[in-house]
């Protein structure tokens, strides 16, 4: 049970006669012993002191222990013994305890002490409301101030479109036409105590995350540069799982039997890309979380966003999510699944997920008391971003990361798109907010090859996609053993039978194409896409620059960067380019060079803190004497990107509880006194995760990671990663500088 601040019952009387508002002042004179109105979040989700002492409204009661008193009687709500409501309690000792989690903005469900959820039944007009366990639209209830600014508010319920009521004559608790406005259809809502614990994940945090050190000054934070949290809908439902759901945990994170088939023998992309087509795993998500999230875990919600929360208090302050599809997958899974009217469009999909990134911002704002409350905030522009993490809060950017970018797929030689169709995707998206992007993904497309990096699934998916498998070449750099790249080796060791023969994937390209391509199987014969730039291409490249987009290299053929890198440096300045999650399809240590002197950045995939620490001091031998310098990482969660392992017996494990920002590794990080914060383990519903055991099963974990390259890399290692936040805005800032006339 949630124990909250007690008020007593010469304070409820107090309370009634009063009024909440006046009440609110005279507390101190009604009840020498009241304490602070105050109470901290359900489950770790804090709300602000200040918010709480002044008249409740309709968003600032959120994850609040409240009971309900009716402005007509004065009287309060209880529970009955069979789950009904009455309006007959003088004192708050009495009255039912309800917990208020927000579903939305204004919305709440009513959580009562028996775990059961107020609910309204019908759209008769004198109904009695009751209670229930299932989760439904009619659980769901709209706070209002009254519309004749009387003291109270109205509650509507979503299911029945029905105004909550005290009935008349009578002590019932139930329903009333919405368009009602007497005063028997107003409550207050009266701070109390003995509330159960809303099912909830916590951040398992003690302290304050910190803030900016003023408007002009140099930021402080981590950026993940390369993720995925709109990935919902992703693969048409071969991703299981959300970062949110208005009922809660129990529905954003349930069993996947639905989309992974009993046992998880239905997994189809996470089986294909783990080369275990008959492979199984323990569908249940909450509470056990037995099988998942896990690190090797590719279509698992990994981004529940108190997860990421967790990340925030640790330093987390630049987000780019990219939206993402993958038209090839996502049919192999609609005609599995038997689901023919799935859209697949890459542009889509990714448009739809733009609507759920902003649903999302605005559940954390309902979480957090009002609009603009939240921690997590969409921003467009640097200058937005400045500001935001000046306030300590999450600057979240939205980029895009599909194959067919501006539907430019190519079918057998033939581009799909014009210039046309690129000038109209572009303003689309860029009217949409989207601000970083991949000119191309794991596929060809009109505008060029895609940088091999897989010579086995991947292939068979081009064949799908564009009509034709890679047409290679023997990878520069194979006699020196690679020394001239960075971070990631171009090409792959190609297989002559693209997928894993028995599986949807090989069916439908076996049935398409009884000849397959041969390719050199030999280790030190890497292939590389023969596929160079195209006309488009380049087009596309110009109209990006002219937009001050972020542009990323990564998943580019080898040439193709070149190219890139070509063009931006024959601006004047150069303009930045971006590598966000490893520089995918390789890329030379002279390229990265040259992207860093014109103002970009090379961060790493994330990986483990010992790989991550190793990238950092090799990146940092390429850093530019012109600009600042540090290194952040791209995690990829949620986009089929395995995530880093257990720390590994050799290395120093972390000891739990750990705390962050405080100690002589964390002295000069940054640039104002800042609070330390305490990390005990990680719980969510009945698992305790542990970094040393099980690693980045979880985007929580990333607190963790952090702990990880203190272990590794000390104080220089932190402040590369804590400077590269404010590293990301300025590359930010040096491009939107760009949106001019592009030299050609």
């Amino acid at each position: 049970m949630r124990t909250q601040p007690h008020q007593s019952d010469r304070a409820a009387r107090c309370l009634s006669a009063l009024g909440l508002l006046a009440a609110v002042t005279l507390l101190g004179a009604c009840n020498s012993d009241s304490g602070s109105l105050a109470g901290g979040g359900n489950n770790g989700t804090p709300t602000s002191p200040s918010e709480v002492v002044v008249k409740p409204t309709a968003f600032n009661i959120a994850n609040q222990c409240h009971a309900l008193q009716s402005v007509a009687s004065g009287k309060f709500v209880s529970v009955t013994t069979g789950g009904t409501y009455a309006v007959d309690q003088t004192l708050l000792s009495k009255a039912a305890p309800l917990y208020l989690k927000p579903s939305a903005l204004g919305k709440y469900m009513l959580f009562n002490a028996n775990q059961q959820l107020m609910q309204g039944v019908g759209n008769t007009a004198g109904t009695p409301v009751t209670s229930t366990t299932a989760y439904s639209d009619s659980i769901e209830w709209s706070v209002l101030d009254d519309e004749r600014g009387r003291d109270g508010f109205s509650l509507t319920n979503t299911g029945t479109q029905m105004k909550l009521a005290l009935l008349d004559s009578s002590s019932t608790l139930g329903s009333v036409e919405k368009a009602a406005t007497g005063s028997n259809t107003l409550f207050r809502f009266v701070p109390t105590q003995g509330c159960a614990d809303f099912p909830e994940i916590s951040t398992n945090t003690t302290g304050d995350t910190f803030t900016g050190a003023g408007e002009n000054q140099a930021l402080r934070g981590f950026a993940d540069v390369h993720n995925h949290i709109t990935a919902t809908t992703f693969l048409g439902g071969a991703h299981h799982g959300r970062p949110f759901h208005r009922f809660g945990v129990t529905q954003a994170l349930d069993n996947c039997q639905t989309d992974h088939g009993p046992d998880g023998r239905l997994d189809l992309v996470e089986n294909l890309f783990k080369v275990q087509p008959q492979a199984t795993h323990d569908t249940v998500g909450w509470p056990t979380f037995n099988d998942w999230p896990a690190a090797d875990s590719l279509t698992h919600e990994g981004l529940y966003y108190k997860w990421l929360e967790r990340a925030w208090k640790a330093g987390l302050r630049i987000f780019v999510t990219n939206l993402v599809e993958n038209e090839t997958l996502c049919n192999l899974v609609r005609n599995t699944k038997g689901k023919p009217t799935q859209n697949c469009n890459e542009m889509d999909s990714a448009v739809s997920q733009i609507a759920f990134a902003r649903d999302l911002e605005s559940y954390v704002d309902a979480q957090y008391g009002g609009n603009g409350k939240g921690w997590f905030r969409i921003v467009t522009t640097p200058a937005e971003a400045r500001k935001v993490v000046n306030e300590g809060k999450l600057a979240v950017v939205l980029g895009i990361e599909i194959s067919h970018l501006f539907n430019c797929g190519v079918k057998l030689g033939q581009a799909q798109c014009d210039q046309a169709e690129i000038d109209r995707q572009l303003d689309r998206l860029y009217n949409l907010g989207v601000r970083q992007m991949f000119p191309i993904h794991e596929f060809d497309n009109a505008f060029g090859g895609n940088g091999i990096f897989d010579g086995l699934v991947l292939n068979g998916g081009n064949f799908l996609d564009t009509g034709a498998f890679w047409t290679t070449y023997d990878c520069p750099g194979g006699d020196n053993n690679y020394k001239d790249y960075i971070l990631r080796q171009p090409g792959a060791v190609m297989t002559s039978v693209p997928g894993l023969g028995n599986d949807p994937l090989s069916s439908a390209v076996i049935a398409n194409n009884p000849g397959l391509p041969v390719y050199p199987s030999a280790e030190n014969r890497r292939q590389c896409n023969k596929r160079g730039l195209t006309e488009l291409g380049k087009y596309a490249f110009k109209r990006l620059m002219e937009r001050g987009i972020i542009i990323e290299v990564d998943h580019l053929e080898l040439s193709i960067k070149g190219d890139l890198i070509d063009l931006a440096e024959r601006q004047v300045p150069a303009y930045p380019l971006v590598s966000t999650h490893g520089a995918h399809g390789g890329i030379t240590r002279e390229q990265a060079r040259r992207m860093i002197a014109a103002g970009g950045l090379v961060y790493p995939y994330q990986g483990n803190a010992q790989a991550w620490t190793q990238d950092f001091k090799l990146i940092s031998s390429l850093k530019s004497p012109k600009y600042d310098f540090a290194v952040g990482y791209g995690a990829d969660t949620n986009g089929l990107g395995a995530q880093a392992g257990p720390r590994g017996a050799d290395r120093p494990p972390v000891k739990y509880p750990f705390t962050l920002f405080s100690g002589k590794d964390w002295d000069g990080v940054f640039n104002k006194s800042v609070s330390p914060v305490k990390f005990d383990q990680q719980k969510s519903g009945e698992r305790i995760y542990d970094a040393n055991a099980e690693g980045q099963a979880h985007y929580g974990l990333k607190a963790d990671w952090v702990e990880e390259v203190r272990l590794e890399g000390g104080n220089e290692a932190l402040k590369a990663l804590y400077n590269s936040a404010e590293v990301y805005i300025q590359m930010w800032e040096r491009t939107q500088a760009k949106r001019s006339k592009i030299n050609p």
